[in-house]
């Protein structure tokens, strides 16, 4: 993208002050198509590690509203959804 590329290079260290940035508005954006209002219910999903493993996933983790988190292995993801929106009074889960 020539404007992001144009845009990264006004930064000493573009990655951290411009491109993550960017990125968390995103996800965040994302999140919040998904939750409008405090009775709405959906599930974020996020199959990035990098969320976890690098110093910056945790920014966008902070970036969401209050909710529930859990970590679990591929193979239990669907019972765990299945499990959590069946709930009654679940908050949000990503």
């Amino acid at each position: 993208d020539p404007v992001f590329q144009a845009r990264s290079e006004l930064f000493e260290a573009p990655f951290e002050q411009y491109a993550v940035p960017q990125a968390i508005l995103r996800f965040k954006q994302g999140f919040g198509r998904l939750i409008r209002r405090k009775t709405d219910r959906g599930v974020m999903v996020v199959l990035d590690r990098r969320l976890r493993s690098k110093r910056y996933g945790e920014s966008f983790l902070r970036s969401l509203p209050p909710c529930d988190t859990r970590e679990v292995p591929l193979r239990e993801l669907g019972g765990e959804v299945t499990a959590w929106l069946g709930r009654p009074g679940a908050t949000v889960a990503r």
